[in-house]
């Protein structure tokens, strides 16, 4: 076995591992309630079923409030008891874009912590063609900058 087929494979293993954050950062489900979440602002696990349901998609109430309380646990959303004080509504505790943000950086950073050499070089060879990604990499590196 060559050097490239060894750091392949030791990098397949990895992404592929369940507890690595570049495949399971937001898993499919979780994805969907959330989308549903973003949606309605804030939700209960029934009315997030229904919104499966419209959408084509059957899960079990159970599984839903699995699926949210993980969300909890994660700190994506956040539970308040209902004024009825049998139901918990959730709400999501950061917006779209800071969400995809930090699962970017979350990835970003571990690629980096694991595999810096080959994060670079991609990105310096991906980047080298494209005069319109340079442009916002260095504006964004300006504003950091400035700021920090």
């Amino acid at each position: 076995m060559n050097v490239t087929n060894t750091i392949s494979d030791k990098i397949y293993k990895y992404a592929t591992k369940q507890s690595s954050p570049m495949v399971k950062t937001v898993g499919p489900l979780e994805k969907q309630l959330l989308d549903i979440l973003y949606e309605k602002g804030e939700a209960s696990a029934r009315e997030i079923c229904n919104g499966l349901e419209a959408a084509g998609q059957r899960r079990t109430y159970s599984t839903v409030r699995t699926i949210m309380n993980r969300l909890v646990r994660k700190k994506m959303i956040s539970q308040k008891m209902a004024e009825d004080d049998r139901t918990y509504i959730y709400t999501p505790r950061m917006t779209e874009d800071e969400l995809e943000g930090k699962m970017v950086q979350k990835v970003m950073q571990d690629l980096m912590t694991r595999f810096e050499k080959s994060t670079i070089s991609y990105l310096s060879e991906n980047l080298a063609d494209n005069d319109e990604d340079l442009k916002k990499i260095k504006k964004k590196l300006m504003e950091m900058k400035k700021s920090g």
